[in-house]
């Protein structure tokens, strides 16, 4: 998993899609939709053709890493990994991005 700050840098690639997720939808819900989107899979197929989120990536630590709390605001940055045959990136906007692995 690689963490890095969005200041000043686009991370957006030419052969990658992006989708927005909504204010209330989680970050792990967030790259399953989605993946689910890119693929031939629906997001309960996902789990049982790659294995699940959490085999790559603690999806509550994912979800608490941009979640505000009282006190604090939510991280600013990225993270990214390999899943279901995707480089993921997801950023505190609720931003997914998808570059396919080759």
């Amino acid at each position: 998993m690689e963490t890095e700050s969005t200041t000043g840098r686009s991370t957006l690639h030419e052969s990658a899609s992006t989708h927005q997720s909504g204010p209330d939808t989680t970050p792990s819900v967030a790259v399953i939709d989605a993946i689910a989107a890119e693929s031939s899979f629906d997001a309960l197929e996902l789990a049982d053709e790659f294995g699940p989120l959490y085999d790559v990536i603690d999806p509550s630590a994912l979800d608490s890493l941009f979640q505000s709390t009282a006190g604090t605001d939510p991280c600013v940055g990225s993270v990214t990994f390999e899943y279901a045959g995707y480089r993921v990136g997801v950023d505190q906007t609720g931003r997914v991005e998808l570059v396919a692995l080759e």
